[in-house]
């Protein structure tokens, strides 16, 4: 009869129990889902951006190491840094394209903020669109930044744009395109895309046009591969 309460007290404390581990093991399998489709989808992201052409019209890409500083800072899924140059006429341009798993390492890291904490001057700031024969418009913020070294000014063009797991919306301007992602749900979890066409100030509009085109159009697997999401993900929460 002494134990008898004791019996009652644990039957009582075993349906709540066993509804929290239920609980448990649903958040885990569900998390587990998660994370195993976020593998999957950080690596079909990965492998896009590593099939960029290594050749663009007349240019010839050859890539840049990695500084350790920006694996730090970034801590991208994959970061590409490439020179294209012109085998006939030696000019050159650079694409940088960068994937963070999480989005949050990619705020404040573009050029408004990175170029003048590195002792580049903002000479101005545009809006702009390149125009695609295919895929549609690819919206840009275009900078113009330049240094003095030894009583030398370099100046830089800088075509920039933002790539997010929205299949609705998947390019920004800014990093007002990240803000999207961190309002939601699944998308969050997903990362995002930054691209930089970067071209000498000096460099003939025209030329620099076709560059920026050429390079938009070799984007299109890219951007796919960001902005295919599962049914479901990317929606508000």
């Amino acid at each position: 009869m002494g134990n008898r309460p004791k019996q009652t007290a644990l039957a009582m404390l075993a349906a709540p129990l066993t509804a929290l581990v239920l609980v448990g093991m649903t958040a885990y399998s569900l998390a587990s889902m998660r994370i195993g489709g976020n593998e999957a989808y950080l690596r079909d992201v990965k492998l896009a951006i590593e099939a960029l052409p290594m050749q663009i019209d007349g240019y010839r890409g050859s890539d840049s190491p990695v500084q350790e500083a920006a694996q730090q800072l970034l801590r991208p899924n994959k970061l590409l840094q490439r020179e294209y140059t012109n085998t006939f006429t030696r000019e050159s341009f650079s694409v940088l394209i960068v994937h963070c798993a999480d989005v949050r390492d990619m705020m404040g890291h573009y050029p408004p903020k990175c170029y003048p904490s590195s002792g580049w001057d903002l000479d101005s700031v545009s809006q702009e669109t390149i125009e695609r024969s295919e895929g549609g418009p690819i919206p840009i913020t275009r900078y113009v930044v330049s240094r003095e070294d030894d009583a030398m000014k370099h100046s830089r063009v800088i075509a920039n744009t933002f790539l997010v797991p929205r299949a609705d919306d998947p390019l920004g301007r800014d990093d007002r395109a990240l803000d999207t992602v961190t309002r939601t749900r699944w998308s969050s979890g997903l990362g995002a895309a930054q691209v930089q066409i970067i071209t000498d100030a000096k460099m003939d509009p025209a030329t620099r046009a076709q560059i920026e085109r050429s390079v938009a159009e070799s984007l299109e697997g890219i951007i796919g591969a960001v902005s295919q999401v599962r049914e479901g993900e990317g929606e508000d929460t």
